[in-house]
């Protein structure tokens, strides 16, 4: 307890008389002072003891001493000390009655007792209240220390934080959930603070907040966030029936540092469990199940055991995710050549300074895993080294330095796929999974379907840029094929950058956090693995972690129900979820998952399962650039033909189609004779030198003609 007025009067040395105020010297002094102005307040803050001998006062006189010891009460100033014998020969009655009047304490100070021994007493007081808080306040985190490495961890540290602040303490986590409680009654009281914690959850790191007595019925409840990151990882409530003191902060202070220490883990060590997460997800998906299951050992639980889905998020608008896609490459680019040598073109990165960088999801997300091109160079013969040799050999390397900003994920070398001409050979093909999510034998990785093949077309309706061969011309960026002016310069990153990067990547954040709470809440095993602008998460078929997606994705459509189809703005997300597989198809779910991602962007929602596929249509994913720009190519010659006024080829064509080549039907629709038709149709072949005997012919014209309309 600090000094008291008390402690003064029972001070032999001091040999003070109380004169008034008997019941009120149990009030803390803050300090001594001696002063003789007539209106001491403008330099007081409260708690003082004020020490007087009425050299500019008139002590006799009722009216001065009144309005003089008003204005002392309304400072907040807790005691006033008359020094007798040395302007007056005692105390003077009207100073006595207007204190007793005012209930303000009145100590008489003999004259051989100085005021620098009472301003002396009260600072050692003062120091020894400060030394045995620090104590106290050492003791308390050498306990809760102890408490924190044992068994019960948190819930044991917060039964020595409720104890050293004689009330209670809660414990929330990142979905604002209680977690513990001590004393176990606090239950239902820190219940009440739900909606509290959540507010503060959502507040930069370090947040706190306090909710007063009146609010909170019979507390004084002090709210504090737990973590070192953009958000907190969970939220510490402390509940007393009065303001914390100095030993009281100390021990909430050691609390905090210890939960902190607790659920925020080294860097390093979180950067090793990517690696690790991320070194299992490309074993499964090169066919290495087993040994992936050895890597992974008891980290993932039965993870690996069980039927699971593969889950894959990106940025709703294809075209932010490409730029964090590149923004994150040239970041790592830029980390990677370090100062070393400066880069001939600046980076994203380099033009920013790393400080200003976004945290949270860019901090886990790591060097981009190019998990997309491990999955699609997938065969079923095929070890692990020489599927991730191929893979490496296959991504062309640039020559001399950088010249522009790195995709994390060239698209033009997936499997199937000639670098070369970027065009897909009909030889090699296999198997694939059902529409249904009936994993199929043969080759993994064969050709894309009609779903993929429009995806990897460019996934913002364009064309995706050729990855250039190591003999591109200067000023070509060999990983991003980024065109870079001749004059040295690259692509600058402007200041609104850095804020436009954060809130593409904040919700796979908060998807991230969603995941791995309800995982945690459950006991569940879940692996997640941030892929550059990508969040790839492998979840237990019908567990907490994959209801947490749909929920977020749920949320995320209510709370943007006007998004269009093919994505709009930075915000929100795509999430594709595979059908059930096991351990030996997960190569095959992930493309489900990749496939569904695309269909979620094409209809514009938040989320499709793989079993929800076939229920679309093929027609939406038509909607694309460089489709429409292959159907022109394909009917141009037809349309010019009818443009020079020598038929009607394209219509006759249309109604052919749709009429499954039955010539009587098509041409009464057409008005004509079906010898004209015949006649139109071989003109048709004549033209484009192809047979519509041909299936894939016939298919490929009735696409055309649906994507132009």
């Amino acid at each position: 307890m600090p000094p008291t007025l008390a402690t003064l009067v029972q001070n032999s040395a001091l040999r003070l008389s109380v004169l008034a105020g008997h019941d009120r010297l149990d009030s803390a002094v803050r300090w001594a002072h001696a002063s003789e102005l007539a209106d001491p307040t403008p330099y007081m803050d409260g708690g003082e003891l004020i020490l007087f001998t009425g050299l500019k006062l008139d002590a006799a006189d009722p009216e001065t001493m009144h309005a003089y010891v008003e204005k002392l009460v309304s400072k907040g100033v807790v005691g006033l000390g008359f020094a007798a014998g040395v302007n007056y020969e005692g105390v003077p009655q009207a100073l006595v009655d207007a204190c007793r009047g005012a209930h303000l304490p009145l100590l008489e100070v003999p004259r051989r007792t100085p005021f620098i021994a009472i301003s002396k007493a009260v600072s050692a007081d003062i120091a020894a209240e400060q030394y045995r808080a620090v104590t106290a306040g050492f003791d308390a985190q050498r306990e809760m220390t102890r408490a924190a490495l044992s068994r019960e961890g948190p819930s044991a540290l917060l039964a020595r934080l409720a104890s050293q602040v004689d009330g209670w303490a809660a414990l929330y986590d990142a979905s604002g959930s209680v977690v513990a409680t001590a004393p176990a009654w606090a239950v239902r009281r820190a219940a009440r603070f739900v909606g509290d914690a959540e507010r503060l959850r959502d507040r930069p790191t370090p947040a706190s907040a306090v909710v007063s007595e009146a609010d909170s019925g019979d507390d004084r409840v002090e709210l504090q966030s737990i973590g070192s990151g953009r958000r907190a990882k969970a939220v510490l409530a402390v509940g007393t029936a009065a303001p914390l003191g100095t030993a009281e902060r100390y021990a909430v202070n050691s609390a905090i540092a210890l939960l902190t220490l607790t659920m925020e883990r080294s860097r390093a060590l979180q950067e090793a469990e990517q690696r690790l997460g991320a070194a299992v997800l490309k074993m499964l998906l090169v066919g290495e199940g087993e040994h992936a299951r050895a890597v992974a050992g008891q980290l993932y639980g039965g993870l690996l055991d069980a039927p699971m889905r593969v889950i894959v998020a990106e940025p709703a608008s294809a075209a932010a995710a490409r730029f964090a896609q590149e923004s994150i490459a040239a970041a790592h680019t830029s980390q990677m050549v370090g100062s070393a040598a400066a880069p001939s073109v600046p980076t994203a990165s380099a033009a920013r300074p790393s400080s200003q960088m976004p945290s949270g999801y860019l901090a886990r997300a790591g060097e981009p895993c190019g998990l997309s091109d491990l999955a699609a160079t997938t065969g079923t013969s095929a070890t692990a080294s020489t599927t991730a040799d191929t893979a490496r050999s296959t991504v062309p390397k640039p020559t001399g330095k950088p010249t522009g900003r790195p995709t994390a994920k060239p698209s033009a070398t997936k499997a199937g796929t000639d670098p070369k001409s970027g065009t897909d050979p009909k030889a090699g093909t296999g198997t694939k999974a059902g529409a249904g999510g009936r994993a199929g034998t043969g080759q993994a990785g064969g050709a894309r379907s009609a779903v993929q093949a429009s995806a990897a077309v460019g996934r913002d309706g364009a064309a995706a840029p050729a990855v250039s061969s190591p003999s591109a011309p200067t000023g070509t960026s060999v990983a991003s094929g980024v065109v870079v002016g001749a004059g040295g310069g690259g692509p600058q990153a402007e200041a609104s950058d850095t804020g436009r990067l954060s809130r593409i990547v904040w919700p796979l954040e908060e998807l991230a956090d969603a995941v791995e709470t309800a995982a945690a809440r459950n006991g569940e095993a879940v692996l997640v693995v941030p892929d550059g602008a990508r969040l790839v998460v492998l979840a237990s078929d019908g567990g907490a972690a994959a209801a947490a997606c749909a929920e977020f994705a749920a949320t995320a459509s209510a709370a943007q129900p006007g998004r269009r189809p093919g994505g709009g703005g930075d915000e929100g997300l795509a999430i594709g979820v595979s059908a059930p597989v096991g351990l030996s198809a997960a190569a095959v779910a992930f493309k489900q998952a990749d496939q569904a991602l695309s269909v979620a962007r094409r209809r514009g929602v938040a989320l499709v399962e793989h079993e929800d596929v076939a229920a679309g249509s093929v027609l939406p994913l038509l909607a694309d650039d460089a489709v429409r720009a292959f159907a022109d190519g394909l009917l141009r010659s037809l349309r010019e033909h009818d443009a020079n006024g020598r038929g009607d080829l394209v219509a006759s064509l249309r109604a052919w189609l749709s009429r499954h080549g039955q010539w009587d039907a098509a041409a009464a629709e057409l008005g004509v004779h079906r010898h004209t038709l015949r006649y139109r149709m071989r003109r048709v072949e004549e033209i484009l030198g192809r047979s519509l005997d041909d299936p894939d012919v016939r298919m490929e014209l009735w696409l055309a003609l649906k994507a132009t309309g």
